[in-house]
């Protein structure tokens, strides 16, 4: 094909420039063709045509879609109609000003001169968030909430929503209220402006959800893999298919990825975000399959390596609500075989004495059942409150221990939701294991096995339970950064002397 020909072809067809685009952004890395690239380039060619005004498209990260939605579909389109004003807006301004960035690249490089040597790039409005054609077409990028004083023809928003903010009611609304009241009125003309929504699915009321329940979009989904049904897509006399068991992406999206990514992200997420389905196949988040019970009395609690984790009620968001919530205690054992044991645990209303005393006493009975100190790690703003009642009582009783604030200094805070959701790849995996036989006394005198009222009460409830506490203690286990025992040796402290600890509190 001569090079006549293959200029023609990147004009008329979506599909081919953004193959060719892509090497103008990543010369060293060869373009991997897939059907679903044709697919969704046809559904923007609609688009631009006017034959589509509200396109919704979900799709799993790593398949090229903000490279085709966002930075070449601008880019081809000014190719056609340089008047055109463009508008695109992500969650994050950096990511947002990144995609503009490579479209005017783009639109800067040798080919795309050679291919349009008409069009140009003003002098007077040329940024790396916003250029503008010297035939006053254009594009600017923002993050959601600062699209002010600039209108559109056509608007692209890319990933609207933070997934580590999608468990989060508050940031959904604000998200599509957003677009909703914001984006939907900077249309240069309402009888003709086009809107394009492009994301992976984070929750049934994210986005796409909530649209799609408003009604009058086009909506084209695309699963990383097709699990018992096929997908079929229709446009413009084209048909592409997804048979049931198939794969959507297999160069970039192999048996292996997937399977390893479902691994890593816990069936919630990879259901939602792969499989663009934000419920889960066949159940909850934590489903009573998942649990797994041991005999205290089989574990060797002095092969294990011992972590202690605290959630006072004092800490967090209880703080500022005052609301006497519930303190929960977590004590996992990390065993030579790779499994993570929980052993004990406690959810009571305490109040600081209590919590202080608790705290010791978890202490000294693990310190001796496991026959060397635990490690602790305690929320921080909650250590911030009990620390001085903690070193007064390691004095009085000459009984000294360190304690780690989490998360540490520096680590980034995620949600409550998104820390228990850590826990869910490790329960679908068969590493956790709960005790059959914890007890406790409750309010009536009676014993009660605290494992069945916390599975019932938190596990099996989340993330709707209005309770999550000890999960929060458990997932704490993530912020200590936890270390197995060597299976080859009974050293189990893998390297680490902890006796050698500074036994005060530390790194507050």
């Amino acid at each position: 094909m001569n090079q006549r020909t293959l200029d023609a072809l990147c004009r008329n067809d979506l599909s081919s420039f953004t193959a060719r685009s892509l090497r103008v952004l990543e010369p060293s890395k060869p373009f991997q063709s897939n059907w679903h690239i044709d697919c969704v380039a046809d559904h923007l060619e609609a688009v631009y045509n006017k034959q589509i005004s509200r396109l919704i498209i979900n799709i799993p990260p790593r398949s090229l879609k903000t490279h085709l939605a966002s930075v070449s579909f601008p880019a081809w389109c000014f190719g056609k109609d340089p008047t055109l004003k463009f508008i695109l807006t992500s969650f994050k301004f950096d990511l947002a000003k990144k995609m503009t960035r490579k479209t005017r690249i783009i639109l800067e490089s040798e080919w795309y001169r050679k291919l349009y040597p008409n069009i140009a790039i003003s002098s007077d409005q040329n940024e790396k968030h916003n250029f503008e054609l010297v035939q006053r077409g254009g594009y600017f990028s923002s993050a959601m909430k600062s699209v002010t004083g600039e209108g559109a023809d056509i608007q692209i928003c890319d990933d609207p929503l933070n997934p580590e903010e999608a468990a989060s009611p508050v940031q959904r609304i604000n998200t599509i209220e957003t677009i909703r009241s914001t984006l939907f009125s900077r249309f240069n003309d309402e009888a003709t402006g086009r809107f394009i929504l492009i994301m992976q699915r984070l929750n049934k009321d994210d986005p796409t959800g909530l649209l799609l329940e408003d009604g009058g979009w086009h909506h084209l989904k695309l699963p990383a893999e097709a699990i018992n049904k096929s997908y079929s897509y229709s446009i413009n006399g084209r048909t592409y298919e997804l048979k049931e068991g198939g794969l959507l992406f297999p160069e970039r999206l192999s048996r292996e990825v997937l399977d390893r990514k479902q691994r890593e992200m816990g069936k919630y997420n990879y259901a939602g975000q792969m499989l663009q389905e934000p419920v889960p196949i066949g159940g909850g988040e934590i489903k009573s399959g998942y649990l797994q019970y041991y005999h205290t009395d089989t574990l060797d609690f002095k092969t294990c390596n011992v972590y202690i984790l605290c959630d006072p009620a004092a800490g967090k968001e209880d703080a500022i609500k005052n609301d006497n919530d519930f303190t929960a205690f977590a004590v996992w054992a990390l065993a030579p075989d790779q499994n993570y044991y929980l052993v004990d645990g406690l959810k009571e209303r305490l109040n600081p004495t209590d919590r202080i005393d608790k705290l010791f006493e978890l202490h000294r009975t693990w310190n001796k059942k496991s026959g060397k100190p635990p490690r602790v790690g305690y929320e921080d703003i909650g250590l911030s409150s009990d620390v001085f009642n903690i070193q007064k009582k390691q004095g009085s009783d000459q009984y000294r221990f360190g304690i780690e604030p989490l998360p540490k200094k520096g680590v980034k805070r995620i949600s409550k939701i998104q820390k228990i959701r850590r826990l869910i790849p490790l329960f679908e995996n068969r590493q956790v294991w709960l005790p059959n036989n914890l007890t406790y006394k409750a309010d009536n005198g009676l014993l009660r096995n605290f494992i069945s009222d916390i599975v019932e009460e938190e596990f099996l409830l989340f993330p709707f339970a209005p309770h999550d506490d000890f999960l929060d203690a458990m997932a704490m286990l993530f912020d200590i950064e936890p270390i197995f025992p060597r299976l080859d040796s009974v050293d189990v402290h893998d390297g680490l002397d902890w006796q050698s600890q500074d036994m005060s509190v530390f790194d507050l």
